[in-house]
């Protein structure tokens, strides 16, 4: 009874780290929207790609490696270490020297300093205390989460104060470094180990990280090409509300639907030596995954201009016009994330490497190939959605070579709540029709009547349908979700 304690203790602070950085970096975003310019996001966009990319190249894999061991030594602390320090300062080291050539390439000159001091973050966040990770072995997430609260705190207050006084993009690139120092100064205080340079376990825990480092690479490549051709070949105020609209959509997605279905997810490897019950059960979760994200697609793709105006102010313009085209990205992202662990499930990792790199070469090579005929960003975007929902059904179909799917039921579930949606918006349109108010009125009044009449219908028809009520659903996924805290 202890121990089942202590675990929901520790994924309760686990969770509410997760949950508190996102609400504090969501309520940042928009609160700077309206203190900085589209070009002022668009060199963050820049920043992050790049700073993120080099992050990525430097990537160890010492968290899962360590977290993984039956037993971990004090060499092992050490070699993790040690070697993403020697690895990040090398990644710095290489990014002082090119980012000249980066800033050249993206056509923004002045890039080149603000890249140069943001990758001083690289190093800071290297010098971390390994024993963080005896933390995460142990379950004790308390004092991992109070850590990261107060670097979020004082990450959110610098980039507040700098971006009030300075009004420049230069507010995200302090805010990053200040957090990063609190952090890992922070992480020898609230943890005991010394660590001391050594390489005593390098070659086991290459052999085990080399794999996750390639697959890493290739998807963050594949999930930031679009935005990256978009930085090259359109002005820095497009990309600044390309990136910003990105954000938007992918919201629910980040915030919602992912902490939502991920005891679902989480129950897959328990049915990997059962295919056609695996079958079942993510085919179901797909069903779920359709009744959520098909009405807050339609919703998002009928009140764009709205949403934007109320979260971010009237100056993102562009961004209101691309926001319903972007909210495909959400609806296929979605489906996607339900395919790829039930391919890591059964053990196919390979195969979601092949699908990145893959979808990676189709989506450049077709956005770089309409380029050279037109420059029309929203024609752009629905090139890129098309794109990404292609590939998504393509590794559907590959996933229903390991895993029997039920695609009358996904279908019918995707149908079934297409109807509810267009009844739902028709009801919305009427209304807002009769009384003429402001944005935000307007967003609240759609909001909750298309909220309102969906989950009504959704309530009445959905049992009619699978033949069972609400109730039992949802013991259903609280018993998964239970389960999922005692493994």
């Amino acid at each position: 009874m202890i121990a089942a304690k202590g675990l929901l203790g520790s994924a309760a602070f686990s969770s509410g780290a997760t949950f508190l950085s996102r609400v504090i970096g969501l309520f940042s975003t928009l609160l700077l929207a309206r203190i900085l310019t589209p070009s002022d996001f668009a060199m963050i966009a820049i920043i992050a790609i790049v700073l993120h990319l080099f992050d990525i190249l430097s990537h160890t894999g010492s968290e899962p490696y360590i977290v993984q061991k039956s037993t971990v030594q004090e060499a092992d602390l050490n070699t993790a270490w040690t070697l993403d320090i020697l690895l990040k300062t090398a990644m710095f080291a290489v990014l002082l020297v090119i980012a000249p050539f980066v800033a050249s390439f993206f056509e923004q000159a002045h890039l080149s300093v603000a890249l140069q001091v943001a990758a001083v973050a690289l190093v800071i966040n290297a010098l971390k205390n390994p024993g963080l990770l005896l933390l995460k072995r142990e379950l004790d997430y308390k004092r991992v989460f109070y850590l990261s609260l107060i670097q979020r705190i004082v990450s959110f207050v610098t980039v507040v104060l700098v971006a009030l006084n300075w009004q420049s993009y230069w507010a995200f690139v302090i805010a990053d470094i200040a957090g990063a120092l609190v952090f890992t100064v922070g992480s020898y205080a609230v943890h005991h180990f010394r660590p001391s340079p050594g390489l005593y376990k390098v070659a086991v825990q290459w052999q085990f990280s080399r794999w996750l480092l390639g697959k890493s690479i290739i998807g963050y490549c594949r999930s930031q090409i679009d935005t990256v051709i978009v930085a090259k070949f359109f002005s820095v105020g497009q990309l600044g509300n390309y990136h910003m609209a990105r954000d938007v959509a992918m919201l629910p997605g980040h915030n919602l639907l992912g902490p939502a279905i991920e005891p679902l997810l989480a129950n897959f490897k328990d049915y990997k030596s059962l295919p056609d019950e695996l079958g079942v059960r993510v085919s179901k979760s797909l069903c779920i995954v359709a009744l959520i994200v098909v009405p807050i697609t339609a919703y998002m793709a009928s009140y764009p201009q709205v949403i934007v105006d109320v979260l971010l102010g009237v100056q993102w313009q562009l961004a209101g016009e691309i926001l319903g085209i972007m909210s495909w990205l959400f609806f296929y992202y979605c489906f996607l994330l339900v395919i790829e662990s039930a391919l890591t499930a059964v053990g196919k990792v390979r195969s979601i490497f092949m699908f990145d790199m893959l979808s990676l070469i189709l989506i450049a090579g077709c956005l770089i190939a309409y380029l050279q005929v037109s420059h029309d960003l929203h024609a752009l975007l629905v090139l890129r959605v098309l794109v990404g929902i292609a590939s998504t059904l393509i590794i559907g179909i590959a996933l229903h070579r390991y895993v029997p799917l039920r695609f009358w039921r996904i279908g019918g579930a995707l149908i079934f709540a297409a109807v509810l949606s267009l009844i739902a918006l028709y009801l919305a349109h009427l209304l807002q029709n009769v009384l003429l108010v402001g944005p935000l009125a307007q967003l609240l009044l759609s909001g909750a009547t298309f909220c309102f009449t969906y989950l009504a219908l959704l309530l009445v028809f959905l049992p009619l349908c699978l033949g069972t009520n609400l109730r039992a659903m949802l013991i259903e996924y609280r018993q998964l979700k239970n389960a999922r805290s005692d493994t």
